[in-house]
């Protein structure tokens, strides 16, 4: 197997800049870049991509696929459909990227914001709506439920968990007794954050 060439600096910043925000560089950032000749110029270009705006927007899109993020509520005929403020959360997620939260940290926030001690900034009970942005299942509280769990195990542990409302997993170490223990966490604890 023979390695491929090396990148020149054009195909090197598309593919940063691509990666990175999602979108292409402008002619200009890409002669800066090949009128650079310093050490550090794909450092600086790097470094440049991470500090922009556009960095959170296209790599927090991924996390709110997993947080399984939508501005309205599904199946529902009888109420407003939308999430009144869906936005806080997905304003969140883009800005826990551009800030560089640490990921213990923005995982914690998005399960107990509303148990954290935030002092003045209540920005971060925004991060709720990834247990409150989910279907609405016309207000089935049991399948409202299910839902979180679902959410919760399949984001934060990889694993499929709703299967053991019905039976213990047969090769996981997850009996229906963790899933219903886990099942009353979510049902006497109701988040705080007005979604």
């Amino acid at each position: 197997m023979i390695p491929s060439r090396r990148a020149d600096k054009r195909a090197l910043i598309r593919r940063a800049t691509y990666d990175l925000t999602g979108l292409p560089p402008t002619p200009q950032e890409v002669e800066d870049f090949l009128a650079d000749n310093s050490p550090d110029a794909f450092v600086k270009v790097v470094d440049r991509l991470l500090g922009s705006s556009r960095y959170g927007e296209r790599w927090g899109r991924h996390w709110l696929d997993v947080a399984r993020y939508a501005d309205t509520k599904g199946y529902v005929f009888e109420e407003e459909r939308r999430y009144a403020y869906a936005y806080t959360y997905r304003d969140y997620v883009i800005r826990a990227f551009n800030e560089d939260l640490p990921f213990n940290r923005f995982i914690i926030e998005q399960l107990a914001a509303d148990r954290l001690d935030l002092g003045e900034d209540k920005r971060p009970l925004a991060a709720l709506g990834f247990l409150t942005l989910g279907r609405r299942f016309l207000n089935n509280q049991p399948d409202i439920i299910d839902d979180r769990i679902d959410v919760v195990s399949r984001g934060l542990m990889g694993l499929t968990v709703t299967c053991a409302c019905c039976h213990d997993h047969k090769y996981d170490p997850i009996p229906t007794r963790d899933y219903y223990s886990l099942y009353g966490v979510f049902a006497c604890r109701r988040p705080t954050a007005n979604m």
